[in-house]
């Protein structure tokens, strides 16, 4: 009985911003899309994709468009500045948080990160709140230093934007 109530408790358990759905964690082989972006756009040379987190690289809707984006950990190489690169399939674009790049109180360097997850669109609207979430225009990403603070980021439509949850 109580291997099948841990069971259930484990099952049932999500963290915040942690939600089911068709979202992928990943750890294994970055994605093509990454992979061919980094090198089209020059940025291989000036970004390493990171393993420091797992998971390394995160898969959903972050510019709204309806196709699946790409959200990889990525080292700044000249400053070894932690981030996140996000790769919009529709567009081509990639786009920094951290690496060097400022984006709210989380600062240019995300090494103060220990957890990270895709929020879907409908759950991060609740978040928000209706005065901002009529900005945003896909799932979300949940960054969070365990037991400390939080953080919503999110495409506008023009960049992504750092939405504070918790201290």
């Amino acid at each position: 009985m109580t291997v099948i109530l841990s069971l259930l408790l484990v099952l049932l358990h999500t963290s915040p911003g942690q939600e089911q759905g068709s979202y992928k964690a990943e750890s294994g082989k970055i994605p093509d899309l990454a992979t061919k972006l980094f090198k089209k756009t020059g940025f291989d040379r000036q970004y390493d994709f990171s393993s420091h987190l797992k998971p390394s690289y995160l898969t959903g809707d972050f510019d709204g468009d309806g196709k699946p984006d790409v959200a990889i950990l990525v080292k700044q190489r000249n400053s070894e500045k932690i981030g996140i690169a996000v790769c919009h399939s529709s567009t081509n674009k990639v786009f920094f948080i951290g690496a060097g790049v400022n984006v709210g109180n989380g600062g240019d360097n995300f090494d103060w990160m220990d957890h990270w997850s895709v929020t879907p669109k409908a759950v991060a609207r609740k978040k928000l709140g209706r005065a901002k979430a009529s900005t945003l225009k896909g799932d979300g990403l949940f960054v969070e230093k365990s037991e400390s603070a939080s953080a919503l980021v999110y495409w506008n439509g023009r960049r992504y934007v750092w939405y504070q949850m918790g201290d």
